[in-house]
């Protein structure tokens, strides 16, 4: 397996160049953007390379050289690695209208704000789930009617809902003063509260979103953060604690994936127990199988299948746009539905990121077009929300926008999730802006634009703007 092994470190290495040449700040959108593609895609297939796993599900790889496969795959990272690079840096006139797509919150809301807006989310949250609770009879029922009977009905603004409480908890103990225990205590179980309230829904993310807000934010808001700023990948402690986010959020994942089968069928799933190892079982319990997934359109796309010409990210698109004015419209079934119904025979999703969305509609080419676009959006991210490290609030924005709503990239299902997440964080962000006080510091403006390769130094402190 040297040569897979090889193809693994040449794409960690152009993984490096371009972290080097985009990100401004080791937190910024950019910089998220590239950790998920990291977990993704380099993780995961170095696995394979060193011989601590296969690829998942391991009966449909059977007869497939999974050696050449992971070549294969690493060429296609490199290939949306150096399109993520383009889009960012290239295309700067485009930036501008792209920020659109993020709220541009220009100021801060004082604790006590923040405090009472999350004790209002979180009832109402609460609300919602007790009586999903009485239709479904109980948390166990309603965990078994979305995540094995797929029969949960809930108003797309109402989802928001624990993942905005949760959000403004973030906030609000970032925010309070360091002697105000009681408002730290109170925001930090609104968080608590609304994490486990979503994960009855059967939605793990904004138990695991939470972890990642609050240890992350806690290398921006935090003694360490305060101590590192302007140094930060070259302070220990903060290099440390910011490797043990991921681990930490994986822990999580796994843990609240174990409850829940314990919770409907008494013990773990049969695809992360009974014989499995540590690294398959962790690998599908947090998701990190995407990779598995994006091997399998490359070794049949498109000799036993079609490219689908755009057509899933037109149907996505379509689908995002609300009932009262698009009528009502066949359900969006996303290329992870497609791909689980034709290689499982199962209704729930197999995805293969942002890059398999591309490549299984477009080709190589669709792979180039999705990585300038995503890298796009990304740059636009760090202009839009440039404010993270003075404002919690935008930080817990910047993180949910680049996990959820364009994780890795801009995926078919973005524009549905943009309008289900996005469209409400905007409307937050314009109500905050007409009722607050602008922050002082706001004319300073965005960051400046990356620097060229060779001369950017991340970790470095940002050069101000002119005035």
């Amino acid at each position: 397996m040297l040569v897979p092994l090889l193809a693994v470190v040449a794409s960690a290495l152009v993984w490096v160049w371009v972290y080097r040449s985009t990100v401004g700040h080791p937190l910024d959108p950019m910089a998220l953007t590239l950790y998920y593609l990291a977990l993704q895609l380099l993780a995961r297939p170095l696995t394979f390379a060193l011989g601590l796993d296969t690829p998942f599900p391991s009966e449909l790889f059977a007869d497939r050289p999974t050696g050449s496969l992971v070549v294969t795959g690493q060429a296609v990272v490199v290939l949306w690695l150096l399109a993520l690079w383009a889009g960012a840096r290239l295309l700067p006139v485009l930036v501008g209208p792209t920020t659109l797509l993020f709220p541009r919150v220009r100021a801060a809301l004082g604790p006590r704000t923040l405090l009472l807006v999350t004790v209002a989310l979180t009832l109402v949250a609460f609300a919602v789930t007790v009586s999903l609770w009485a239709r479904y009879g109980g948390p166990a029922g309603l965990i078994e009617a979305a995540k094995v009977d797929r029969d949960v009905s809930v108003r797309r603004a109402l989802r928001s809902v624990p993942l905005l409480a949760t959000l403004f908890g973030v906030a609000a103990l970032f925010s309070a003063p360091r002697g105000a225990l009681l408002q730290r205590s109170t925001a930090l179980a609104c968080v608590v509260a609304n994490g486990y309230l979503s994960w009855t829904w059967g939605a793990r993310d904004v138990a695991v979103v939470s972890v990642v807000a609050l240890l992350a934010g806690s290398l921006v808001f935090g003694e360490t953060g305060r101590r590192a700023e302007g140094n930060w990948l070259r302070d220990r402690r903060w290099r440390w604690q910011l490797l043990l986010v991921p681990v930490l959020a994986l822990v999580v994942a796994f843990s609240l994936r174990a409850a829940r089968d314990s919770v409907l069928w008494g013990e773990l799933a049969p695809s992360i127990g009974g014989d499995q190892s540590t690294v398959r079982m962790v690998a599908v319990a947090t998701n990190l199988t995407f990779y598995d997934s994006l091997l399998l359109l490359l070794d049949d796309w498109p000799e036993e299948q079609d490219f689908r010409g755009g057509a899933d990210f037109i149907d996505g698109t379509v689908a995002a746009a609300p009932t009262v004015l698009a009528g009502e419209q066949e359900p969006f079934l996303s290329p992870a539905a497609q791909l689980a119904r034709t290689y499982l025979d199962r209704n729930n999703g197999f995805p293969a990121t942002a890059v398999g969305d591309w490549y299984v509609n477009l080709g190589l080419l669709g792979v180039a077009v999705g990585g300038a676009l995503s890298g796009l959006v990304a740059r636009a991210g760090q202009v839009a929300l440039h404010r993270f490290r003075r404002d919690p609030l935008v930080w817990g924005f910047s993180l949910i926008l680049m996990v959820r709503v364009f994780p890795g990239g801009v995926w078919a299902t973005s524009s549905a999730k943009w309008v289900a997440i996005g469209v409400p964080l905007i409307a937050v962000g314009l109500l905050i802006n007409l009722v607050a006080r602008r922050d002082d510091d706001e004319d300073a403006g965005p960051p400046p634009p990356a620097r060229p390769p060779g001369r950017h130094r991340v970790g470095a402190r940002p050069t101000a703007p002119a005035r």
